[in-house]
C-alpha cells in the first residue's frame, strides 16, 4: 500500500479540526451575543411613538418606531378616524416605505370591535390616504408584478376574507391585451367587499408585457 506524504509533520492533520472547533465556537458566541438582540426586536414604543391604546401615528417619532418594528397598527372601527390625531396632513397622502431593508412591514387593520375584525397584509408599501380632516383610506402594495394568471389566483385567495368577487382571468387577460394595444396600463377593479368589517377593493393593473400589480384599497366600513 502506497503512503501518501510520508514526510508531513504529525501536527498538520489537526489543522482542518481546529478551524471547524474555531468556527463553532464563533457560532456558538454570535448565538449568545448577537441572538437576544435579534429576538428582542426594536424595544417597546417610547412616549409619543405610538398611541395610549398602541396604534401608530404617523409623526416623525410615529414613523420612526415604524421603521424600527414595521408592525403599523391602524384602528378603523370608530370611523370617522380623525386624521390630524394620527399625524397625517387634514388633506393628502402619507406613503410609508419601501423599508431601507428591503423587509415588508406587517400592517395590521382593526376593523371593527366584533368578528370579523380587519386583517393582516404583508406589504412592502402603503399609503394612507386623508381629506376634510378624516383617514379616507388605506392603499396597500402587494410586492412584485405577477403573470395575469398568477394575479388571478392572489386575488381569488384573499375573496373569502374580504368578500369581494375577484375578476375572472378572462378579464384579466383581456386587460393585458388592452395595455398592449394602448400603451397604457390597464386596471381592473373589484366590487367593495365588507366581509371583513371594512371595505376592501382589489385593484389590478396590467401592463402590455404581460404582467400585472396588485393592490388592495381598504376603508373604513361607515363614516
Amino acid at each position: 500500500m502506497a503512503i501518501v506524504n510520508p514526510h508531513r509533520p504529525e501536527w498538520v492533520r489537526w489543522i482542518p479540526a481546529v478551524i471547524l472547533s474555531l468556527f463553532m465556537l464563533g457560532v456558538v458566541l454570535f448565538a449568545l451575543i448577537a441572538g437576544p438582540r435579534i429576538a428582542a426586536g426594536p424595544g417597546p414604543a417610547q412616549e409619543g411613538q405610538v398611541t395610549d391604546l398602541n396604534w401608530s401615528v404617523f409623526t416623525e417619532d410615529g414613523l420612526q418606531f415604524i421603521e424600527s418594528a414595521r408592525t403599523p397598527r391602524i384602528d378603523l372601527s370608530s370611523p370617522p378616524v380623525d386624521a390630524v390625531e394620527i399625524g397625517l396632513p387634514a388633506d393628502g397622502a402619507l406613503t410609508v416605505g419601501p423599508h431601507q431593508t428591503g423587509l415588508d412591514y406587517r400592517l395590521v387593520l382593526i376593523a371593527t370591535d366584533a368578528e370579523p375584525n380587519g386583517a393582516l397584509f404583508t406589504t412592502p408599501q402603503f399609503t394612507v390616504n386623508s381629506a376634510g380632516g378624516r383617514l379616507e383610506s388605506v392603499r396597500v402594495e402587494e410586492r412584485g408584478a405577477f403573470t395575469f394568471r398568477e394575479t388571478f389566483l392572489a386575488v381569488s385567495e384573499r375573496a373569502p376574507d374580504f368578500g369581494y368577487t375577484p375578476p375572472t382571468s378572462q378579464q384579466l387577460a383581456q386587460a393585458v391585451t388592452d395595455a398592449r394595444e394602448s400603451g397604457r396600463p390597464a386596471v381592473v377593479r373589484t366590487n367593495r367587499g365588507l366581509d371583513a368589517g371594512m371595505g376592501v377593493v382589489a385593484e389590478t393593473t396590467c401592463f402590455g408585457g404581460g404582467f400585472c400589480q396588485l393592490s388592495f384599497i381598504v376603508t373604513p366600513a361607515v363614516g
